[in-house]
């Protein structure tokens, strides 16, 4: 199958040969640990599938650069090509875009998590861009035996200064192929560019709004089977038996089959029902007698979990960071302040649900479909099948949401399972239902936040505890929390004495990543401690966090640039209130600040103002429309939704009772994106973790009523 999103290695390698020459840039990992390189290969058909590039010019002079990040929705399509297309002088509007083959030792980590994609890859792309421009220059000074110096590139097109003659990328592209390119290219300052820092209109979107682009559950393949699969629905419930035989009698449906998939360590057993169609997948699975043994797993509930949590907080716990001497602190302290805070297990959710094709072959597989993770599922898949790397190919589409969800190589291990038993490519499509019962979630947590004040309202001393699972450590003898559960707390506070420490929980509940992970829970917990912190201080929350970060220039310019934008520290209306929080999130930093108001009797939130400072920004518009998706998303983890366990089950099972924020719900969103010349960080995820606490601290300023527990019902208050 290919697809829009996809080049095959060999289709790759016939279009290097049939238009003239080409110059290829490639970016590749040597070793584990050392450097990028850069490399020059001419596109012979001796290179074979190790023939792959970043960037294509044919003699025509059509140019093709390559995105090596999966696309999610986040723009990396659009904005890694940007980067070369910058000091390759070329027009971003005229060039050609297409993904690149999942290659790690061609494209390295093509894993999109973290909001990492554009900070691990920006010196890269850049050196890419500027070594082809270099080679290209080269070129057209020896066909006019002048000197490199004497010639400079724009728009495609190399030029000679004192004759101003010009030559075509195209026209160069031959004898530029032959020229080794440098590994340190001299790069563009800055102040010169002419892509990074603009919106120019992304190439990806056109087929997204008329249906031409290609989703993973868009893909089909000849003969394959659709698989539709029972799960215990409580968690690590072991299959005892299964009656098929009115499964089997749904027409169309082919094969009952028992298989597995691995969740951080967990083996999780389900039943598949093989069809000619989902349709009749479905109809099969819904007659499907299965036996489970759920153990004394049934006992465990929302209440339960949170009592044991509510124990587990008296234990000293791992010290990730420690400073001062907080015993002295407190002991001595004019003021002391403690609360709690709790968060629930949040589900993912994307608009396209699971989904993976899997073809296992006796010498050879392929996969079809989205994810985060191309690589993963490459060498997940080779170990599971027992096949080299080489003879996997991973043919990876757009992604409808991911949010961390398809960063996990659990989906194709089910689809690779069920095509090995059943000899055919077998499509596995979770339903709503399987999607938001079946996990793995955020974890859900308990912060307990102590502290202490002077005379004079001064922050002397500050312990914060988080009380959860780890994802990195949910099976095996462990009992100590890593320091990956305290993401989100702000050491950047100038604190005398301060002590951030984990409890770890382990449960059958399976946890991973979630966008912004601990962020979004522990910053719900900090800032809105640090504005009860101020309130008992008697000074204006937002400046009693610059009071504080009085030597972090980032921060103050965020928190200055929303006050203003706010209107802060104007009079307020009656029956109106705003709140503010802020993190550090992927390198970037954020400021929110929310204003909520009564409007016939009912809170409003009336609008969402987002201060982001991630560096160099490759495209303002990609960074305000990730952070206006995280502002809908953290409305609603705040007062819209989260799960609830009951008899060893999730209760919410679709849209119904597990609600999104609706469009006419959307407060007005505004974001700022600050300019400046730091190293590029991170931007779709920043936006998400202070949202809550800028809400729940908004809405304390209008009633005095403090939500320490989220989600809480807007209408109740």
């Amino acid at each position: 199958m290919k697809t829009s999103q996809k080049l095959q290695r060999r289709e790759f390698i016939r279009l290097t040969t049939m238009s003239g020459a080409a110059v290829f840039i490639v970016g590749y990992f040597n070793e584990k640990g050392k450097s990028p390189q850069i490399a020059n290969f001419s596109g012979d058909d001796s290179l074979g599938a190790k023939m792959n590039a970043y960037i294509f010019i044919d003699s025509s002079g059509r140019i093709t650069i390559y995105n090596n990040r999966p696309e999610m929705g986040q723009g990396t399509f659009e904005s890694i090509p940007m980067i070369i297309a910058e000091e390759l002088e070329v027009d971003i509007d005229k060039i050609n875009i297409m993904q690149s083959p999942a290659i790690r030792k061609i494209y390295g980590d093509q894993m999109v998590v973290g909001s990492r994609s554009i900070s691990e890859n920006f010196d890269l792309m850049r050196k890419i861009g500027a070594s082809a421009k270099e080679i290209l220059i080269t070129a057209a000074a020896n066909r006019w035996k002048v000197k490199t110096d004497d010639c400079y590139s724009q728009n495609a097109v190399v030029i000679h200064r004192a004759s101003g003659k010009k030559l075509t990328y195209g026209e160069l592209a031959e004898d530029a192929s032959k020229i080794s390119p440098s590994q340190n290219p001299e790069l563009k300052d800055p102040k010169d560019f002419k892509i990074i820092g603009t919106s120019p209109a992304r190439k990806d979107i056109p087929s997204k709004i008329n249906g031409q682009a290609v989703f993973g559950l868009d893909c089909k393949v000849n003969g394959m089977l659709y698989a539709s699969i029972e799960r215990s629905p409580v968690f690590l419930g072991k299959l005892i038996s299964f009656d098929d035989t009115k499964s089997k009698a749904v027409k169309g449906v082919r094969h009952v089959i028992k298989t597995q998939r691995h969740v951080w360590g967990h083996l999780r057993e389900g039943v598949a029902v093989l069809a000619d169609t989902y349709w009749a997948a479905v109809q099969g699975r819904k007659v499907l007698e299965v036996k489970w043994d759920n153990g004394d797993l049934e006992s465990w509930s929302t209440k339960s979990i949170k009592e044991d949590y509510r124990k587990a907080a008296s234990q000293d716990g791992a010290i990730f960071t420690e400073r001062g001497n907080l015993k002295n602190a407190f002991n001595t302290a004019a003021i002391q302040i403690e609360a709690s805070y709790e968060t629930p297990y949040q589900t993912h959710a994307p608009m396209e649900p699971m989904n993976a094709i899997v073809y296992a072959k006796k010498n050879s597989v392929e996969f079809w479909g989205s994810t985060q993770n191309p690589n993963g599922f490459l060498s997940s898949l080779a170990k599971q099948c027992g096949v080299a790397e080489e003879d996997v190919i991973i043919h990876y589409t757009y992604m409808g949401g991911a949010f961390g969800r398809r960063s996990l190589t659990d989906v194709p291990e089910e689809a690779a399972d069920l095509s090995m038993k059943s000899g055919a490519p077998v499509k596995v499509v979770w339903s709503r239902e399987d999607d938001l019962t079946q996990g793995p979630f955020r974890a859900c947590s308990l912060n307990i936040c102590k502290g202490c004040l002077d005379n004079n309202g001064n922050l002397i001393a500050l312990e914060h505890k988080v009380i959860c699972q780890e994802i990195n450590n949910q099976t095996g003898d462990s009992k100590t929390a890593g320091d990956a559960i305290a993401g989100g707390i702000n050491t950047e506070y100038a604190i005398p004495n301060l002590a951030i420490k984990g409890v770890l929980r382990k449960f059958y509940i399976p946890i991973s990543y979630w966008r912004s992970v601990y962020h979004s829970t522990n910053c719900f917990a900090h800032e809105s401690f640090m504005d009860e912190l101020a309130v008992n201080a008697k000074k204006d929350p937002l400046d009693f966090r610059l009071s504080l970060l009085k030597d972090h220039a980032r921060y103050t310019a965020i928190l200055n640039t929303v006050a203003e934008k706010t209107g802060w520290h104007n009079p307020r209306k009656s029956n109106s209130g705003m709140g503010v929080a802020i993190v550090q999130r992927s390198g970037a930093f954020t400021a929110a600040v929310a204003e909520v108001a009564r409007i016939n009797g009912k809170v409003k939130v009336v609008k969402i103002t987002v201060a982001i400072d991630s560096g160099i920004v490759i495209s303002p518009d990609n960074i305000i429309a990730q952070t206006e998706g995280c502002v809908v998303m953290g409305l609603t983890a705040a007062y819209k939704s989260g799960l609830t366990i009951e008899n060893g089950k999730v209760v919410e099972q679709n849209f119904h009772n597990y609600e999104m924020l609706r469009i006419n719900e959307c407060p007005e969103i505004e974001v700022i994106v600050m300019r400046n010349n730091y190293e590029p960080e991170g931007g779709g995820e920043p936006g998400l973790p202070p949202v809550a606490p800028a809400l729940t601290n908004a809405i304390f300023n209008m009633t005095g009523k403090r939500i320490r527990e989220l989600p809480f019902n807007l209408n109740m208050i």
